[in-house]
C-alpha cells in the first residue's frame, strides 16, 4: 500500500526529534492512499557510527507482526536521506496524553485498557524469543482504538547460534533514560543476569507511572534509587485515598510543585479523592517484586482479575466518555512554514510544542 517514491509524501508538521536530534518525526501524508502516517527522516551522515542502532530496530520491527506492536510500513533511502513510514500514533505516546489530559494519571478504565494491550505485545515478543528492556509510558503509543509497544531500540533476542540463551548478562546501551524502569536484576550486572521477566517489573514500574502521572523515583537521586532496587526497599505506589502520602512527599514528587506549594495541594486533593480497585494495587505489587522468582510471568498476568472490569470495553469508548476526540488531519494544510507551536495546538499537543513519539533511547 504505501510505496518508496518520496514524491508520494506530504511532510506537513514536524512532530519531533528522535535518537538525539539526529531523526526528525513529521506528520505526512500519503497521496496515492489519502491517509497519514509518520514519516521518520535521517540524514545519512549525521548517523555516522550511530545508524547500526537504527537499522537494528526496523530489522526487529521487521520480524514482529502483532496489533500492539508498532510497526513500519516500508523504509527506503532518497539522496542522502533514509526515510521511514510508520502508522500514525494520533495521540502519540501515553506520556503526550497525560500531559494534554490526565496531568495525575489515567483514570483506571483507561489505565487498565492500556495495560491490556501492553500485556499482549509483550505476550508475543516474549513467544518469540525477544526481551523489550525498555517499557515506560514514553514507549507506549496510542491510536483511536488500541495501544501500541514502541521504542524497540535496544530490544533483543534470547536466541543465538541455533540455541536459547537462558540469560542475559549486559545492561541495554543507550540506557541511562530508561534506569528508573528497569529491573533489580538487569541493574544488579551479576552472573545470574536476567530473563524476559524483567519486561515484568519495567511494566509494573510503568503502571505507577500512568496511574500517578509522575515519572517514577523521580524524588530520588540515582544511587539511591539503584540501592533501594537492590535491597528490596522503597517502591513508588499508586496515590489514591488509601495510600496518599504527606504533602511533604507530593511536594517532592512533583517538579512543579516544587516552586508551589498550592499546587502539591491541588495534586494531594486529587489523589486522595479516588481510589484505586485493589485488583490493580495486588497487580502492580505482583509485578514489582523484586525476586524474578516470585514475579509473574507477562502470559500470566493476562488472566489477571484486574481485566474483568474492561472485558466489555476498550480505549476508544473510553476516550469518548471523557470527550476526547481525534484531529482532523486533513484540516492540517501543507506549508513548509507552519509554525510548530501554533501547529501543536490545533493538534492538542501539550504546551510547551512538544510531541513526545519517543522511538529511541537516546
Amino acid at each position: 500500500m504505501f510505496d518508496n517514491n518520496i514524491n508520494h509524501y506530504v511532510l506537513k508538521v514536524e512532530l519531533a526529534k528522535c535518537f538525539g536530534n539526529l531523526g526528525t518525526v513529521f506528520l505526512a501524508q500519503h497521496l496515492p492512499t489519502r491517509q497519514h502516517v509518520a514519516v521518520k527522516k535521517f540524514l545519512v551522515e549525521d548517523l555516522k557510527n550511530d545508524i547500526s542502532y537504527v537499522m537494528d530496530e526496523a530489522k526487529h520491527l521487521r520480524e514482529f507482526d502483532h496489533p500492539n506492536i508498532l510497526c513500519y510500513h516500508t523504509a527506503f533511502v532518497h539522496h542522502l536521506d533514509l526515510y521511514f513510514v510508520l502508522p500514525l500514533m494520533c495521540y502519540g505516546s501515553c506520556r503526550d496524553t497525560m500531559a494534554n489530559y490526565f496531568e495525575t494519571g489515567f483514570p483506571e478504565p483507561i489505565l487498565v485498557c492500556i495495560l491490556r494491550d501492553i500485556l499482549q505485545g509483550l505476550v508475543y515478543l516474549h513467544w518469540k524469543g525477544y526481551i523489550h528492556r525498555s517499557i515506560r509510558a514514553s514507549h507506549v503509543f496510542l491510536n483511536e482504538t488500541r495501544a501500541v509497544l514502541g521504542g524497540f531500540r535496544v530490544c533483543t533476542s534470547f536466541l543465538g547460534e541455533g540455541k536459547r540463551i537462558r540469560n542475559l548478562h549486559e545492561l541495554p546501551p543507550h540506557s541511562v533514560k530508561s534506569l528508573n524502569w528497569l529491573a533489580p536484576e538487569v541493574l544488579a550486572q551479576n552472573l545470574t543476569g536476567y530473563t524476559e521477566k524483567s519486561d515484568v517489573y519495567s511494566l509494573a514500574i510503568t503502571v505507577y507511572e500512568l496511574a500517578n502521572g509522575l515519572e517514577p523515583f523521580s524524588n530520588i537521586t540515582t544511587t539511591l534509587m539503584l540501592t533501594e532496587k537492590m535491597k528490596g526497599g522503597y517502591l513508588p505506589m499508586l496515590l489514591d485515598a488509601t495510600t496518599i502520602p504527606s504533602e511533604e512527599v507530593v511536594l517532592a514528587q512533583s517538579a512543579e510543585a516544587k516552586s508551589n506549594e498550592a499546587a502539591a495541594a491541588s495534586m494531594r486533593q486529587i489523589y486522595a479523592s479516588r481510589q484505586f480497585t485493589d485488583a490493580l494495587h495486588k497487580f502492580a505489587e505482583q509485578c514489582s517484586e523484586s525476586d524474578p522468582k516470585n514475579r509473574p510471568s507477562a502470559s500470566a498476568l493476562t488472566s489477571h482479575p484486574v481485566f474483568k472490569q474492561v472485558s466489555h470495553t476498550n480505549i476508544r469508548e473510553q476516550f469518548a466518555k471523557h470527550c476526547i476526540q481525534t484531529v482532523d488531519f486533513d484540516s492540517i494544510q501543507d506549508n513548509d512554514d507552519i509554525n510548530m507551536t501554533n501547529s501543536f495546538s490545533q493538534m492538542r499537543m501539550d504546551a510547551d510544542g512538544s510531541f513526545e513519539w519517543d522511538f529511541d533511547d537516546s
